[in-house]
């Protein structure tokens, strides 16, 4: 997700609007602000949604029975059993009504409520003065710690000052960069990684083109977009048979018109073009469909090969109908697990949260997995793609077996 904070140049009515567009485009969208306590959300299952907070889970039955054990481990490996108190986490989302965002809340909601955690949300509108009315609100609510939603924390400094004054820990998830700004923690997936793997792909499927492969790179402002992009400039320079003819960067202030227009325009400059390459999932969910407008009932190589970022919902219902091609997915999700297991780490043992992005845990190692989504490997539909281990019931266990729950 790690790309919500720069639609902060949107203006608010450009920021609804996008959000409009994406009530209509995306699956599995309606996160609003709540408060919650209660519950249980560890298991098996891979049938997931987005509303429910669900995350990824890599199946039931053994690979449930494998992440369970491994969770056990992790809780002898924490220190054992010891107590956790009842808490209540405050959760900053980015903006409700973005797919990626809304996912991210609703899995904060998820794992705050396997540890017995009452939560309350407050949705940012995209804006930056909101994120600040957001968390000043919040730390006057006497929040235990708060949950930010891929929020730069440049943008909320004096809350960051604040909440640090009333010893209250401010995680981001799905940020992409280090711990900086006055943030306790910051867990989300390997950009580079993740453009290494779509930029690899991408260029086993044009070695079949005859001749050279024209392609269109649509990157975006965004250091977690272009970390991302640099990684299909630097294989671009080594090889000769790919060759960008077209090259733009997204106008954040006018998301959705600007991708439209400028991949029609591109496509009607570039007649030739193979391949579209889209640094952010929205712009390639919004691409993809122009291109497969423009080219109704074709598929590459007879039309451009769309490539973007993120097996989300909303993407692997555009790539069932043909305007996706591939995208370069990681369960960014688990970024989530990791920054309320550090909070609950904090507040039962005192232990200092882990600086890495993507931490290493007993066992599982890494919680991120990395692959290509196709057509030809999508997930029955309404679920997501199986990462190699069940995040949340791995959590869910390590929690049982550490604080009793």
């Amino acid at each position: 997700m790690s790309g919500l904070a720069q639609l902060r140049r949107l203006p608010l009515p450009a920021a609804v609007a996008v959000a409009a567009i994406a009530a209509i485009l995306l699956a599995g969208c309606g996160s609003s602000s709540s408060s919650s306590s209660g519950g249980s959300g560890g298991g098996g299952g891979g049938n997931t949604s987005t509303s429910q907070g669900q995350g990824i889970r890599a199946g039931s039955g053994s690979r449930a029975d494998r992440a369970r054990a491994a969770g056990a481990t992790a809780a002898r490996q924490a220190g054992g059993r010891t107590t956790l108190a009842p808490r209540t986490i405050g959760i900053i989302n980015f903006l409700n009504g973005i797919e990626s965002s809304d996912r991210l809340a609703a899995t904060t909601r998820l794992a705050a409520r396997d540890l017995g955690w009452r939560t309350i949300q407050c949705d940012g509108r995209g804006t930056p003065s909101v994120f600040v009315t957001c968390g000043n609100s919040l730390l006057d609510q006497k929040v235990d710690g708060i949950i930010d939603v891929a929020i730069d924390p440049g943008l909320f400094a004096g809350v960051l000052a604040k909440a640090r004054a009333q010893g209250v820990p401010v995680v981001q998830v799905g940020g992409g960069n280090v711990p900086t700004g006055g943030l306790d923690g910051n867990y989300g997936p390997n950009e580079v990684r993740a453009g290494q793997v779509l930029t690899d792909a991408l260029f086993r499927r044009l070695a079949a083109v005859s001749g050279t492969a024209d392609m269109a790179i649509q990157d975006y402002p965004a250091s977690w977009a272009r970390t991302r992009t640099d990684q299909l400039r630097a294989a671009l320079r080594t090889q000769s048979k790919v060759r960008v003819t077209a090259d733009s960067e997204t106008d954040a202030a006018n998301l959705v018109g600007y991708t439209r227009k400028t991949v029609a325009d591109q496509l009607t400059q570039n007649p030739n073009l193979k391949a579209f390459w889209f640094a952010f999932d929205t712009t390639g969910q919004v691409g993809g469909q122009v291109i497969a407008a423009r080219y109704a009932g074709r598929t590459f190589p007879d039309r451009p090969l769309v490539a973007t970022f993120h097996a989300d919902l909303g993407t692997l219902a555009l790539m069932r109908r043909g305007s996706i091609d591939m995208t370069s997915e990681v369960n960014y999700d688990a970024g989530v697990w990791i920054g309320i297991d550090n909070m609950a780490e904090f507040f039962a043992r005192r232990a200092p949260m882990m600086r890495e992005n993507q931490p290493s845990y007993p066992v599982i190692g890494d919680p991120f997995t990395y692959s290509i989504v196709t057509r030809a490997n999508l997930p029955p539909a309404g679920q997501y793609t199986a990462p190699t281990w069940d995040i949340p019931t791995y959590f869910a266990s390590k929690w049982r077996d550490e604080f009793g729950l």
